[in-house]
């Protein structure tokens, strides 16, 4: 659904930062035409920042951006004609509740990693002729050994990528429990409620995502750490991903052809995108008109937003990298994903 009348002025100031106009404006019910894009707060909405700053009320597209909590539900209603014709969730989640249905089919990646390392710095941590600490890298992440490390979302995304990343550098952990105590031989793992959280909870170093971590140098923390670089090198990991009804792509073919094409322009137009127009852009298209992005404009930096790790990969060519990424988080967790059927991956690539 287009965005209501409260929305409107908003709506209308973006279309002029994209170079467009209305010619009329009314609040409508959803047509039955009308291919619905839903995506969680966050990162993800950052891939489709682009096409949300350029979105029309005569387009056909509606984007929607809801809590991360609510994503799974917008695929999963009793009723399909009710669920998101398109949605981007966390890889994990599309493969378990989709990877076999047969009801989505995965297009392609939209973001590929923005979880970071994070720590305050000190004297210590100055080893000369270095005049700071350099960071964790595979030859020195062992030094975590007996050390407490907080995990934010530790039994989603973020710790069963920390989780997968010690393992292929086979460095043993274990995750602590209230009544636990610190193993000297494992890295000791600590949930955290959210971000805020790295201010209350004792541990050597923080595990969360961009823009948050970048948020906490005002509490003097250094990202230290690239979860990203640690796991696979320069390409991440497939995080983020774009699904559709599998229905749409056997009628529409040429439609999320062109589509896909433009999620590749969104990533492009976010690297030059202000702040500002970033999260206007999301604020106009929350599901929820009474609430707001939890992106920050001031954070928004186009450093920060090159390690939000967004950019579109056709599934047809990660496909290898994809199914690898899902059989690391099952080794961490059998009950965390799927490994999904070949016809869940989009065959197309341009």
């Amino acid at each position: 659904m287009k965005k209501t009348k409260r929305w409107l002025c908003l709506a209308i100031g973006l279309s002029m930062v994209a170079g467009l106009s209305f010619t009329s404006c009314k609040k409508d019910d959803i047509p039955a035409e009308e291919i619905t894009v839903y995506m969680p707060d966050g990162a993800p909405a950052l891939a489709l920042a682009g096409l949300m700053s350029q979105d029309t009320l005569g387009d056909g597209v509606t984007y929607r951006v809801v809590n991360a909590a609510q994503i799974a539900a917008t695929t999963t209603n009793a009723d399909r004609e009710k669920n998101a014709d398109l949605c981007v969730m966390p890889i994990n989640a599309a493969a378990k509740l989709h990877g076999e249905s047969g009801e989505y089919t995965m297009l392609g990646a939209v973001t590929h990693g923005n979880l970071y390392m994070i720590e305050v710095l000190t004297a210590n941590d100055v080893v000369p002729p270095e005049p700071i600490f350099e960071g964790y890298t595979a030859e020195n992440l062992s030094t975590l050994i007996g050390k407490k490390v907080g995990v934010l979302q530790i039994n989603n995304v973020p710790g069963l990528t920390f989780k997968a990343v010690l393992n292929k550098h086979g460095i043993p952990w274990q995750e602590m429990t209230s009544a636990g105590s610190v193993a000297v031989d494992k890295v000791n793992l600590v949930a955290l409620t959210d971000a805020s959280a790295v201010t209350s909870v004792s541990a050597k170093c923080f595990v969360i995502a961009e823009p948050a971590a970048t948020a906490q140098a005002k509490n003097n923390f250094s990202i230290v750490g690239d979860l990203q670089s640690l796991y696979g090198g320069e390409n991440g990991y497939p995080q983020a991903v774009l699904l559709a009804k599998t229905e749409l792509v056997e009628s529409k073919s040429a439609w999320l052809k062109e589509f896909a094409v433009k999620v590749q322009e969104s990533a492009v137009w976010l690297a030059s995108a202000s702040g500002n127009e970033v999260v206007a852009a999301v604020n106009a298209h929350m599901a929820d008109a009474d609430m707001t992005t939890s992106l920050k404009a001031p954070l928004l930096t186009a450093d920060v937003l090159g390690r939000c790790g967004v950019r579109f990969a056709y599934a047809g060519d990660i496909k290898d990298e994809a199914t690898a990424f899902l059989e690391d988080l099952i080794t961490v967790n059998a009950q965390a994903t799927k490994l999904p059927t070949e016809a869940f991956f989009w065959a197309y690539t341009p």
